[in-house]
């Protein structure tokens, strides 16, 4: 079966994502427009709060976050994954879900639920990892900021379907 084009794939993720949140009930809503800072909002029953979420979505076993190329602290500098993941304009959560063709034309799904901070350190993780190997081939770190930052399935396989905590970040499920 062929891979699904990446305009459609980043928009069924962003669509799978609010229905697995609705289901769960929790309103959610895709964001449009080419200067969205933020890919889903939900919003409490009460209209109280709304939720930033970020939505990777992979046919791979990576996800692309490109968290250093996003700010324009030194990855390499002290302090610089704290900073991340304290950012006030960062999305509440991260939701990363793979998607792959199989038999019968349907699709195995996973989704990976994060907060800002769990995704930050697991790219810190994986960011560390790479840059150890690279520096004992190169002598130097790398510059992150030119890189292509990514995560795969088995940095942050522990958060698979844990949507309970976007449901207690926006004050249960919707009343009935």
């Amino acid at each position: 079966m062929a891979k699904i084009p990446a305009y459609l794939l980043n928009l069924a993720g962003e669509y799978r994502v609010c229905s697995e949140l609705n289901k769960r009930g929790v309103f959610a809503t895709v964001t449009y427009g080419t200067r969205k800072g933020v890919d889903v909002y939900a919003i409490s029953d009460r209209k109280t709060r709304a939720l930033k979420i970020e939505v990777k979505t992979s046919q791979k076993k990576n996800f692309v976050t490109s968290l250093s190329q996003k700010c324009d602290d030194d990855p390499n500098s002290d302090g610089f994954w704290e900073r991340r993941a304290a950012d006030e304009q960062a999305p509440d959560f991260w939701v990363l879900f793979q998607i792959r063709p199989i038999a019968n034309s349907s699709f195995a799904e996973r989704f990976f639920v994060l907060t800002h901070k769990e995704i930050c350190n697991a790219q810190c993780t994986r960011n560390s990892a790479y840059g150890q190997k690279y520096l004992s081939n190169h002598g130097k770190m790398p510059d992150f900021s030119t890189g292509v930052d990514n995560v795969v399935i088995a940095d942050i396989e522990r958060y698979e379907d844990q949507w309970d905590k976007i449901v207690a970040a926006i004050g249960g499920p919707a009343l009935a």
